[in-house]
């Protein structure tokens, strides 16, 4: 019976791990809890300098589970690269000490710019990413947060290069709302940001999901309901500077808003009259300017 009691331990708990993996940037607890918990022992191989592939593996049925995790440097205006957003209204938001953006199955944080050496490629803006690579089924989301705020905080205190004020500050987090459908008077949460009798190609509703708010940012997917194509626009009232700074070279409306300056961002799927035909939305132009008139004026902006 001791035995099997401790081959047990041995193959479903964390006995005898190191205390941290993954080039000690998190603990073998952290990369658990992102992968949903449970039992199963956890180890981690190193692929390489800015890589590592975490393994949870269990005697018991549907034990075996595998997270990625790597730091990587993206193109300045990550995370709001025009078509492709890591930031929407899907997932929960960090911000404070760590910025940066994840769900149940995958999520970022942004390190100090000097951490640059620390990813791999050569890029203006390094990244530590998690991913879960095994199945369709998700984690855990706030494991998931936990963990890259650990990888984040390692990655940025391992070298007095890359170290930067404030990083070590606690963090916040913002949770996305439940997708419903959207009150055309009030898209958003925003007063008087409205759309006029809009409709999907086939008469569907608008749903909006929402993260954040006016004051603490506010990020925003609408969709037309069952639309397998995601969302027809993302927008978003960004605020924090270390997100301000990748949209310094759009061409988006910004104003000071309560002494910070805030950009009014949005990703817009339809850019032609032809798709536009029928469902009652504005082209870009119109949606950008409903949009950023009415937050200005809820924020009592500059």
């Amino acid at each position: 019976m001791a035995v099997l009691a401790g081959t047990f331990a041995f193959f479903n708990t964390n006995i005898l791990t190191p205390e941290r993996i993954c080039h000690g940037w998190v603990t073998p607890d952290e990369a658990s809890a992102a992968l949903g918990g449970g039992p199963g022992r956890v180890s981690a191989s190193e692929d390489s300098d800015t890589t590592c592939t975490i393994r949870q593996e269990s005697w018991l049925p549907g034990g075996s589970r595998q997270l990625s995790l790597r730091t990587v440097s993206e193109d300045a205006a990550f995370p709001f690269e025009l078509g492709a957003w890591d930031i929407s209204g899907t997932r929960h938001v960090m911000t404070g000490g760590t910025h940066g953006a994840y769900d149940d199955y995958s999520g970022w944080a942004l390190l100090p710019p000097s951490c640059v050496d620390t990813a791999s490629e050569k890029g203006p803006q390094p990244v530590v990413r998690a991913a879960i690579t095994t199945g369709d089924s998700g984690g855990d989301s706030e494991g998931m947060g936990r963990l890259l705020i650990s990888a984040s905080k390692a990655i940025s205190s391992g070298s007095a290069d890359c170290s930067a004020p404030g990083h070590n500050e606690p963090t916040r987090h913002l949770s996305p709302s439940a997708e419903e459908a959207a009150d055309l008077a009030n898209l958003c949460g925003v007063p008087g940001f409205r759309l006029k009798a809009v409709k999907g190609p086939k008469g569907e509703r608008v749903m909006n999901q929402m993260t954040g708010s006016l004051r603490d940012g506010l990020y925003c997917d609408l969709t037309f309901e069952g639309d397998e194509e995601g969302p027809f626009a993302r927008l978003a009232i960004v605020s924090d500077p270390p997100l301000v700074k990748p949209l310094g070279s759009r061409d988006f409306s910004r104003s000071v808003c309560g002494g910070k300056e805030t950009v009014f961002a949005f990703d817009y799927r339809y850019v032609e009259k032809n798709d536009l035909a029928g469902t009652g939305l504005p082209d870009t132009a119109g949606l950008a300017k409903a949009f950023s008139e009415a937050a200005r004026t809820a924020l009592n902006c500059d």
